[in-house]
């Protein structure tokens, strides 16, 4: 090839491809070699400030085509060829590549952020309905909708932990059911994930015993962002481990006269918990018993007990058998210093609980805090 035309066409290249690089950008700034004005990162009076790139991707064709941001900042924005990343600033946006890249994409990455609806506010606006940086609301169709399409906030309980299409008017006990999971707060769905277990056992589908609340076991914020709701990374063990409190009254019940106080704990790391009232640790003596009802003590029992037991919260409902909280075996139903009987006897004293097969008919008698003795037998008594 000629050494002139060689020239020439490497010459119309370079003309080329400068004459499309950055051409609709702003001039630089003296003295350095920056190719966006003073105001594409100016942060005062943004809402006025039509040079303020926020505004300019606002009012790109189709609205926030970042695309063009690429050429320079790179595909991921981690700062490409300019060397300046966009997240330096934001740690956000742009949403499309961190939310892509994300495990679990959208939902992935806030869970991986702990969660920083404040940073999503900044934008959005404080209701999350579009505010003055970004004119789109997070309360829409395909987004934070119920199952009736109805907006709801993305602040409310079910949006992370729950059933994410519940409807939107909730409050009360209904939204604390409503949040109760399935799915936990990393997605599962599976009862041996330990953020799903026996949670809606023990809520809502029980029908063993009354429906308990969230904050029967765990310390429930008023507010989203109440201190100590969403750990930080540094807290985040320190709160799995004290997360369940047993703040219920039932699992703390203190039986025997006051001798039996029963401490319940959660070991996350066996997921089982033990010392409650509800699963057997409790005491009953003789001497407290109505005359009629000391019948049922053995011979030389002065007292009876609960099996005291420690049921895995994901083993499923083989951790809920009669016997594992007052037995000693699957074919042995009473209690330990209780005469034995069949499983079919049961309903001659407890007749107003459970029903000559041995099935719990009426759970709000069953772990209740009392006996419930058919009147002829004594009525109720307390745990004494």
């Amino acid at each position: 090839m000629d050494r002139r035309l060689g020239i020439l066409l490497a010459g119309a290249l370079v003309a080329l491809s400068c004459s499309e690089l950055r051409k609709d950008l702003p001039a630089p700034v003296a003295p350095g070699v920056n190719v966006h004005d003073a105001a594409w990162s100016d942060p005062l009076n943004v809402p006025l400030n039509s040079g303020f790139h926020g505004r300019q991707l606002q009012a790109a064709q189709p609205a926030w085509n970042d695309q063009s941001c690429r050429v320079c900042h790179g595909g991921d924005y981690a700062g490409g060829t300019s060397g300046v990343a966009c997240y330096r600033c934001h740690s956000a946006y742009p949403h499309s590549v961190k939310f892509s890249t994300a495990t679990g994409r959208h939902q992935g990455y806030l869970r991986g952020t702990y969660f920083p609806l404040a940073t999503c506010a900044e934008c959005h606006g404080a209701s999350y309905t579009g505010g003055p940086v970004v004119a789109i609301s997070c309360e829409q169709s395909g987004c934070h909708v119920d199952a009736a399409g109805n907006a709801k906030s993305p602040e409310t309980c079910n949006t992370c932990h729950g059933t994410f299409s519940a409807p939107a008017n909730l409050t009360g006990l209904p939204l604390l059911l409503s949040a109760a999971p399935p799915g936990s707060v990393a997605g599962d769905t599976s009862t041996t994930s330990p953020g799903v277990g026996a949670h809606q056992k023990h809520l809502v589908t029980g029908t063993n015993g009354k429906l308990l609340k969230c904050q029967e076991c765990h310390t429930v914020p008023n507010k989203w962002n109440d201190p100590g709701h969403i750990p930080s990374p540094a807290t985040l063990a320190k709160v799995s481990a004290a997360g369940v409190v047993f703040r219920d009254t039932l699992a703390n019940l203190v039986t025997g006269n006051g001798s039996l106080i029963p401490h319940p704990a959660f070991d996350p790391g066996t997921a089982k918990c033990s010392n409650t009232y509800c699963h057997g640790n409790w005491l009953l003596r003789k001497s407290s018993a109505p005359s009629i009802a000391q019948q049922v003590y053995k011979d030389t029992a002065t007292v009876m007990v609960g099996a005291k037991a420690s049921p895995s919260w994901t083993a499923g409902s083989s951790e809920g058998q009669c016997y594992s909280c007052h037995g000693l075996a699957p074919d042995k139903y009473t209690p330990v210093g209780h005469e034995d009987y069949a499983l079919s006897a049961c309903s001659i004293c407890h007749g107003d609980v459970v029903d000559a097969g041995g099935k719990i008919f009426n759970r709000v008698k069953h772990m209740n805090g009392v006996i419930d003795l058919v009147s002829g037998f004594g009525g109720t008594r307390p745990m004494k």
